[in-house]
């Protein structure tokens, strides 16, 4: 038993012997904000041309519909049928068309054309 209490004060006199000679963290120095270099790189740097769009390239059903809805004025254009909403419903996520408040008499909504889809209504009629 002798030895083991021996063997236990080493350990216990080494480990606080390590913690001791290891080298303490220096604190990390503040980085500046807005330093004078990144500002002159930003001003010499020529800015950035957005790319182009490319044009939206609907099917014909869709460029028909977009039509009705855009004929059906400020009322808005009630589908007639449940297999226009599909169309109606890609038009929508395309922004070209948004959905009116709801009839309470029929139940449905009316679709109107949004400004991007008469711009695109515009472009195609000038081609």
């Amino acid at each position: 038993m002798a030895a083991k209490k021996t063997a236990t004060k080493k350990t216990a006199t080494t480990n606080s012997a390590k913690a001791s000679t290891t080298p303490k963290r220096k604190a990390a120095a503040p980085k500046a904000a807005n330093t004078p270099a990144s500002d002159s790189s930003t001003k010499t740097k020529p800015a950035a041309k957005a790319p182009a769009k490319k044009p939206l390239k609907l099917s014909d059903a869709q460029e028909k519909i977009l039509g009705l809805i855009d004929a059906a004025g400020d009322t808005g254009y009630t589908p007639a049928q449940k297999t226009e909403l599909r169309s109606i419903e890609k038009l929508r996520e395309l922004k070209l068309v948004k959905r009116g408040a709801k009839d309470k008499a029929s139940g449905s909504y009316p679709y109107m054309t949004t400004a991007a889809g008469k711009k695109h209504l515009a472009a195609k009629a000038a081609e």
